[in-house]
C-alpha cells in the first residue's frame, strides 16, 4: 500500500469512529419531513413556511419549526402517538445536520396551564391542530 493509500484508509477510520462515537454519546439525527403540511399565523397573518423534521425511524413525532412566530413559539413537539404537543427548544446543530441529545427531552406540555395559560389542541386521522395566546397551527399528514 502506498502512503498516500494508508493516509485515506486511516481518515476514513478515523471519520467513521468520530461518527460512532458522536451517534453513542445520544445524538438523535433528524431529518426534514416532507409528509406533512403546516399553516400557521399570528394573530391575523398567516404563513405556510414551517419546516418539520422527524427521528430517523421515527414517523410519530416531529419537530416544528414556526420561523415567523414569535421567538418562545418557534419550535413544537408533536408526537401523534401519544397525541401530546409541546413547546421547545430549537435542535442543535453540526454543520446543516440538525440532531437531539437523549437529555434534550422535554418542554412545557401544551395543557399546562398553570405555564402555558390557555390552549387548545385537537388530534384526528389526518393530522392535529393548536392555538393560543395569539398562535394558531394546523399540521395536515400529506397522504402519498
Amino acid at each position: 500500500m502506498t502512503l498516500g493509500t494508508k493516509i485515506l484508509v486511516a481518515a476514513a477510520v478515523l471519520c467513521l469512529l468520530a461518527w460512532g462515537l458522536f451517534l453513542l454519546s445520544g445524538a438523535q439525527l433528524l431529518r426534514e419531513a416532507g409528509s406533512l403540511q403546516i399553516v400557521y399565523g399570528e394573530h391575523e397573518d398567516f404563513f405556510a413556511d414551517a419546516v418539520a423534521y422527524h427521528k430517523l425511524r421515527n414517523d410519530s413525532l416531529y419537530l416544528l419549526h414556526l420561523p415567523r412566530a414569535r421567538p418562545s413559539y418557534q419550535w413544537w413537539n408533536v408526537d401523534f402517538k401519544e397525541m401530546t404537543i409541546t413547546v421547545g427548544k430549537a435542535p442543535r446543530s453540526l454543520g446543516s445536520r440538525k440532531y437531539l441529545l437523549r437529555s434534550d427531552r422535554g418542554g412545557t406540555k401544551i395543557d399546562d396551564r398553570q405555564n402555558m395559560g390557555e390552549w387548545y389542541w385537537h388530534f384526528t386521522e389526518a393530522g392535529a391542530a393548536f392555538s393560543g395566546n395569539g398562535l394558531t397551527c394546523r399540521v395536515r399528514k400529506i397522504q402519498k
